[in-house]
């Protein structure tokens, strides 16, 4: 089984309410979905995790989606759609592990899905659920800040991250 299309779709999704960290707010989330079909029909997915800018990471969006077109893509022509050919093909372009991480988890999903087997199997995963959690960006105020948080606890999220900056 080989790897006969790997396509990057760019998609600009709006969010729920802004989301402001150090680093500034976001009202649009800009990312890459990766999608892999095998030469048996097999359609995978994987997300790239990059921002918009290298604020929060050396890696970003536009610089994600020039690696993938450019190196790590025709890197894997004519190998096997198994995650360990695949990062082992990979492995030839030095850094870049967001980019490389939508490819894998791509190949990944479609390679699964093939021999129909489970992520958490694949795994050795033991339990049947995994608590979810939320990030909370930087809040107007205090009392907006726990009326969030309230609402996600009231939600039954067992983790919350929040955003915090200086001052």
């Amino acid at each position: 089984m080989t790897i006969d299309v790997l396509r990057v779709h760019r998609v600009q999704m709006p969010l729920v309410r802004p989301f402001r960290t150090s680093f500034g707010t976001e009202t649009v989330r800009d990312l890459l979905l990766v999608e892999a079909i095998t030469s048996d029909g097999a359609v995978g997915w994987g997300e790239c995790v990059t921002m918009h800018r290298p604020a929060y990471s050396s890696e970003f969006t536009d610089g994600a989606l020039l690696v993938m077109r450019e190196h790590l893509v025709p890197a894997l022509r004519g190998v096997d759609a198994d995650p360990f050919s695949v990062r082992a093909a990979m492995d030839e372009v030095a850094g870049h592990p967001m980019a490389k991480c939508a490819i894998q988890t791509a190949v990944l999903d479609a390679w699964l899905r093939t021999r129909g087997e489970r992520l958490a199997d694949f795994l050795g995963a033991t339990r049947t659920a995994v608590d979810c959690g939320v990030s909370v960006g930087i809040p107007s105020s205090i009392p907006a800040l726990l009326d969030e948080v309230g609402g996600y606890v009231n939600a039954g999220y067992r983790r919350i991250k929040l955003k915090i900056e200086p001052g």
